[in-house]
């Protein structure tokens, strides 16, 4: 049983339970604080913050039950009622806090979206990663790295999982969402900072730097948890999440690919990057079927893995910088 932390006569209040109010708590007031303080208007973090959860969870909870499938035992109708067995799956979460935001706009409580998503990119990372936190509070963690050695038995670098102990992959979740946060702040504060070319739009790019970063540290970590969304329903292999967050990541290049060739033209340098790109995504593709195969390799297989996409990080920043007119350096 998860440790609890306060015992009433009908209910019991779990540590995890509060540190994941804490992280959606920290998220609504950073979120607040940054739009409000850039002139957007406070109704529309009141008004997204419930359409967030309403829209989250039915969407987490779909993607829980269509990647266990049979092993869930539990149809679709159970999953979005009964919450209390299964998992919610951040995948839904992302999606549902988008479609939320799309809805205070059509409403016309904000008129500039990609400012809204900037201020709420630091605040869902420090969310994040107080919710990542909270998995400490739980009776396992869910990595199938094992940790042999008794010098790292203990946290930051192990937990005792089913039997055995194991790699601490939400701990290092959290600290790595702490560094994501941190960066995301300080670029937040630099890039108003800097000019763009040809009326290259200012907002946004904060946004698509977390879902670059958050993308990049998902691809990875996710591989190493033995409750990772692998989609039942297909095969045993394809993970949810990796698939998204490869999709993501081309999806920025994309976006930043089109805004270059429109402000610098078609460049040679572009291509470079597209080529390195692919070749990175491809070995992260790669390595991931390898692990899978050949479990023992999983400390070069992984580390490989990250220094792939540290590679992709800084091709989609390189992209970003294409299109700034003097971006500051320091």
């Amino acid at each position: 049983m998860n440790p609890i932390a306060l015992i009433t006569d009908q209910y019991y209040v779990y540590w995890n339970a509060i540190v994941i109010a804490l992280g959606v708590a920290a998220c609504f007031c950073l979120t607040m604080a940054l739009f409000t303080a850039h002139g957007g208007r406070a109704v529309a973090v009141w008004l997204l913050l419930p359409l967030g959860i309403l829209f989250s969870l039915p969407l987490a909870r779909f993607f829980y039950w269509f990647c266990a499938g049979v092993d869930s035992n539990q149809t679709l109708w159970q999953a979005l009622t009964d919450y209390s067995s299964g998992n919610y799956y951040l995948v839904g979460v992302v999606l549902g806090t988008s479609l939320a935001a799309l809805v205070v706009r059509a409403l016309g409580f904000t008129q500039n979206l990609p400012r809204l998503f900037d201020c709420l990119a630091p605040g869902a990372a420090l969310g994040i990663a107080l919710i990542r936190l909270s998995e400490i509070f739980t009776v396992s963690d869910r990595s199938e790295v094992p940790v042999s050695n008794p010098l790292f038995q203990r946290l930051p670098f192990g937990v005792f999982g089913p039997g055995q102990w194991r790699y601490a992959t939400f701990f290092f979740q959290f600290v790595m969402m702490l560094l994501i946060f941190v960066l995301l702040m300080r670029f937040f504060v630099k890039r108003r900072r800097w000019p763009m070319k040809q009326n290259q739009p200012r907002d946004g790019h904060v946004a698509l730097m977390f879902v670059t970063w958050l993308s990049a540290l998902d691809l990875v970590t996710d591989s190493s948890r033995y409750d990772a969304s692998k989609m039942q329903n297909i095969n045993g292999f394809v993970k949810l999440v990796q698939i998204a967050a490869a999709v993501a990541l081309l999806t920025v290049l994309i976006i930043y690919s089109v805004r270059s060739i429109r402000a610098n033209g078609l460049r040679p340098s572009l291509w470079v990057l597209w080529i390195v790109f692919f070749v990175a995504l491809g070995l992260a593709g790669f390595l991931e079927w390898l692990v899978q195969r050949k479990w023992n390799w999983y400390l070069l297989c992984y580390s490989l893995m990250s220094l792939s996409m540290l590679t992709i990080c800084f091709i989609n920043y390189r992209a970003y910088l294409s299109v700034c007119a003097k971006p500051d350096r320091r």
